[in-house]
């Protein structure tokens, strides 16, 4: 058997089912090494083996699907398995194997030898490149979006643990509850649709706030799942109606009253949900209508962190690091147009209190839920409870230097969104002269928002156990209260101590 480019990568490998109604995640992480071979006969095989050499797994390219899904992530979708292994570099410095291997794996199946030229065996091989590429028919979402960024992320969200982790976030889930249960003219005998419901959680906060009907749209198999949480709520389940499909396929019998989404992610635009909420927005939404949340706001300010060694770290900040004031940008989702989500500029003018270096910025966000009766914000600023969102900061390689206290740091943010949903982030700071008569000073940095090192995942997981029990926050304590989430908990397998609030 002969090698077909020589480039072997270590990854972390792990399988999701594609059968709907299984368990979405088969095996934890496990470090292997993958190559791409050739049998006798010419056919190329990926070959997968454990760390001692093993072999784990031969896969034909002819049986399966390849594609990339960010620069650490090859994803390799085997229909008769019903499966689809997701293999993630372990390191920084593998993503450009990885970037070989994948290019190895498009020159075999699209019929050509590592040096480019054809090879008759290889003609026969059906081109798995063209299968991995983003067509450019079909829906809205597909024509933005990469396929293999897609399938990851719909994998991901179809992932029981995930849609625990989030409900186990009490802020989220009691700001949610409050922001809709408190509203009861909003929602009485309203049509209301929930963009990307997951777990359904939140249509059953509407159904329990006196919905009519409740469409609760999700693209991943968690909508199963969620006609499961439905079917598990006797008098309020019965009016969720559930669509599995993208809000950008579906079609309703009628215009909405309300929207409901939880679409924010990272630096609120990470993952580009919230155009997904104006497409249905524009869409299905009757003139007037209601939007929770109704809007969102990006803060951003200067810190100086001398332990913080990674590139773009999603962690709880500590409120000491943050030197200066912050600079905000408001996104009326009742208002704004999907295009004006492309491309993102904030401008800086950030007044720095103390002498220090700055290392670069930090940013959080908050979504305000404007009802008729009641007005709720849900913060992930710094120094708040946390959630599962944390703060963002961005560490820009040649910190600026502030001699004297309220200096100016002046810049910009700019976030240009891509085809892997997210974006990359491009930072600008300017300062004062280090010396009189010198140069400003000038720090530029560009960042993929779609691979940020998460700090204190682990921690989260931890911190939610210990803190959920004795939270005294009053979302938390009727969220905990209410059955739609006591049922919801059941169902997803979370912990009663969790949900308890004495």
């Amino acid at each position: 058997m002969g090698s077909d480019g020589n480039v072997s990568v270590r990854a972390a490998l792990s399988a999701l089912v594609d059968e709907p109604g299984a368990a979405a995640l088969t095996t934890a992480e496990q470090a292997v090494a993958v190559r791409l071979q050739r049998q006798p006969d010419g056919a190329p095989v990926l070959e997968v083996m454990d760390e001692q050499g093993a072999m784990l797994n031969r896969l034909p390219l002819a049986d399966v699907e390849v594609w990339r899904a960010g620069s650490s992530v090859l994803m390799v979708r085997a229909p008769a398995a019903k499966a689809t292994f997701v293999l993630r570099t372990l390191q920084p410095a593998d993503a450009a194997a990885l970037q070989r291997l994948h290019d190895d794996i498009a020159r075999s199946s699209s019929g050509s030898s590592a040096d480019g030229t054809a090879r008759p065996q290889d003609a026969q091989q059906p081109a798995a490149g063209e299968q991995r590429q983003r067509q450019g028919g079909g829906s809205h979402f597909d024509q933005k979006t990469e396929k293999g960024s897609a399938d990851l992320y719909f994998h991901y969200y179809g992932c029981l643990m995930h849609q625990q982790n989030m409900l186990q976030d009490y802020i989220r889930t009691g700001t949610y509850f409050a922001a809709i249960t408190e509203n009861p003219a909003d929602f009485e005998g309203k049509a209301v649709m929930d963009v990307g419901c997951g777990s359904g959680i939140l249509s059953l906060f509407a159904a329990q706030a006196g919905a009519r009907v409740v469409y609760a749209v999700e693209a991943s198999n968690m909508a199963h799942y969620a006609r499961q949480l439905a079917a598990a709520n006797p008098g309020i389940g019965d009016r969720i109606k559930v669509l599995h499909g993208k809000v950008e396929e579906v079609e309703v019998p009628e215009k909405v009253d309300v929207l409901v989404s939880e679409p924010m992610g990272t630096l609120l635009v990470n993952e580009r949900m919230i155009e997904s909420y104006l497409y249905a927005r524009d869409k299905f939404l009757k003139p007037g209508g209601k939007m929770f949340p109704r809007l969102g706001r990006v803060h951003v300010c200067a810190f100086s962190d001398e332990t913080l060694m990674s590139e773009v770290v999603v962690d709880q900040i500590p409120p000491n690091v943050l030197v200066s004031n912050c600079v905000s940008k408001t996104f009326d989702f009742l208002t704004i147009s999907e295009q004006e989500l492309y491309e993102i500029v904030i401008p800086l003018s950030l007044q720095v209190a103390v002498p220090c270096t700055v290392h670069g910025i930090a940013s959080w966000f908050d979504v305000l839920f404007d009802g008729s009766q009641t007005q709720r914000w849900l913060s992930t600023a710094p120094g708040l409870p946390v959630t599962h969102w944390f703060q963002l900061r961005c560490l820009m390689e040649q910190p600026v230097v502030v001699a004297q206290p309220g200096a100016t740091v002046s810049g910009e943010l700019r976030l240009v969104a891509h085809a892997r949903q997210s974006y990359d982030v491009h930072v600008t700071l300017r300062a004062p002269p280090l010396t009189p008569g010198g140069p400003p000073q000038e720090s530029k940095g560009k960042f993929d928002l779609k691979e940020p090192y998460y700090r204190q995942q682990m921690q989260w997981m931890m911190q939610m156990a210990a803190a959920a029990p004795t939270a005294a926050d009053a979302g938390a304590a009727a969220a905990a209260e209410s059955p739609a989430v006591q049922a919801a908990a059941a169902v997803m397998g979370v912990p009663q101590h969790l949900m308890d609030t004495n």
